[in-house]
């Protein structure tokens, strides 16, 4: 009865231990393979002039409510350069319904050299600028901060003194920058944590892929994405995927914007709208002189957790009408492999982002940690209970066994005094 009573406790304190302890599997949405830009239809979403006649779009990033861009004005470093951001959503910030990617802002305020890389950071709410060039000698290897709500330029940090910034992109899951270097850095990349101090240095990519130079980059799980700068070598345009696990070049597909023949184009920056979806701005030169950018998106192969799979079937089929959605669902994932473009935009009106469901599922996850630690608090109090109990069951069989011996045994003591003393008792 000991030993059982110090085992249920001991068990008990394990468990409680385990479980309080416990988090949940750490599962990652991700791009499905190297390969995963291969062949993808890219969709035309915004189209507006290039306001400067010598002005390129040389940047983009996203925010949770806005599409923003930098338009180098010129290569001089006494114009302002043109911010602007475009709603990422049919509603603004105040719940107000909008035109979808319809400009919202425009600011002119400052030089930002020549403005190359954007990346934002939810958990600051700052959007880092890589200059690139250092038209003022003050500037080189510095990056902006700029405030992600008033597009207003915040402060300057020094990342080096022997290269300049040319492309950086932030990685949310791991709260760090990734950035590629200029030429004097080897088009090296590094990543630099949440205060943007060197930690590691993935090594230097000159004349790694085509072209002969870089444009702004993005990170996405294990990937660094961009364009190679191909202008006028009569190529065609291309993407560079990297794997920073590997530290190599995994993949260079060509792109086809669908563009008329002879109009020039330049890819400048690509971003994730959401998971697997991808968006890319590019300067086009008409044969007219006109000049104008376009922003595309795309989706590309996406590996999602096993759960948030089965969440979405849920969602797309009622309990009453399993066979049937079961067939309908098979059809749409064929008509979704043949025509990505029009699935992306179907998901997108009918479903919340899927950034916003994979949040909501991980929400999910931890309430039911909170609710696992609660029930063994309560098992835990309940067991504590019945040990006591058991305790006590112990106590009073112990004390009436005692009792039990001590009756016997005055009984045998009665029963030799009658033998000695017989009847006289």
């Amino acid at each position: 009865m000991k030993w059982g009573v110090l085992a249920t406790g001991l068990i008990s304190v394990v468990l409680l231990w385990c479980i309080w302890n416990w988090e949940p599997l750490e599962v990652h949405a991700e791009i499905a393979s190297d390969d995963a830009f291969e062949g993808v239809t890219w969709e035309k979403i915004i189209e507006d002039d290039i306001e400067s006649p010598k002005g390129v779009i040389q940047s983009m990033c996203v925010t949770e409510d806005y599409i923003i861009l930098i338009e180098n004005y010129d290569d001089s470093a006494e114009k302002s350069d043109i911010i602007k951001a475009y709603y990422r959503n049919d509603t603004d910030i105040h719940g107000n319904q909008v035109e979808k990617y319809s400009l919202a802002k425009r600011v002119v305020e400052r030089n930002y050299e020549h403005g190359n890389g954007m990346a934002y950071n939810p958990n600051t709410g700052e959007i880092a600028v890589a200059l690139y060039t250092h038209l003022n000698p003050e500037n080189r290897g510095c990056i902006f901060l700029m405030d992600a709500d008033t597009l207003s330029f915040k402060k300057k940090v020094k990342i080096a003194d022997d290269y300049n910034i040319l492309g950086i992109g932030y990685d949310e899951e791991n709260d760090r920058y990734i950035i590629q270097t200029n030429v004097d850095g080897g088009y090296s990349f590094k990543i630099l944590d949440s205060q943007f101090q060197v930690i590691e240095d993935l090594g230097k990519y000159e004349g790694s892929s085509k072209g002969n130079n870089f444009q702004d980059l993005c990170v996405s799980g294990d990937y660094i994405i961009n364009f190679p700068l191909t202008l006028g070598l009569g190529i065609g345009d291309f993407l560079n995927v990297y794997s920073i696990s590997r530290k190599e070049l995994v993949s260079c597909p060509p792109l086809d914007f669908g563009l008329e023949a002879g109009t020039v184009d330049e890819p400048e920056s690509i971003c994730e709208l959401e998971p697997g979806v991808f968006a890319a701005v590019v300067n086009v030169y008409n044969g007219d002189g006109s000049r104008k950018f376009y922003i595309y998106k795309t989706m590309v192969p996406y590996n999602f957790p096993a759960a948030r799979i089965e969440e979405e079937k849920q969602e797309e089929s009622g309990p009453a009408e399993d066979a049937g959605k079961a067939e309908e669902s098979d059809r749409a994932e064929s008509a979704e492999i043949e025509t990505q473009g029009e699935a992306v935009k179907a998901e997108q009106e009918e479903k919340p982002p899927l950034t916003e469901r994979f949040k909501n599922l991980m929400k999910t996850t931890y309430s039911m940690k909170a609710i696992m630690k609660t029930a063994l608090i309560i098992f835990f109090a309940l067991d504590i209970i019945l040990v006591s109990y058991l305790k006590v069951l112990s106590v009073r069989r112990k004390r009436k066994k005692k009792l039990e011996k001590a009756r016997r045994e005055r009984q045998r003591i009665r029963q030799q005094i009658r033998a000695m003393y017989g009847e006289q008792l």
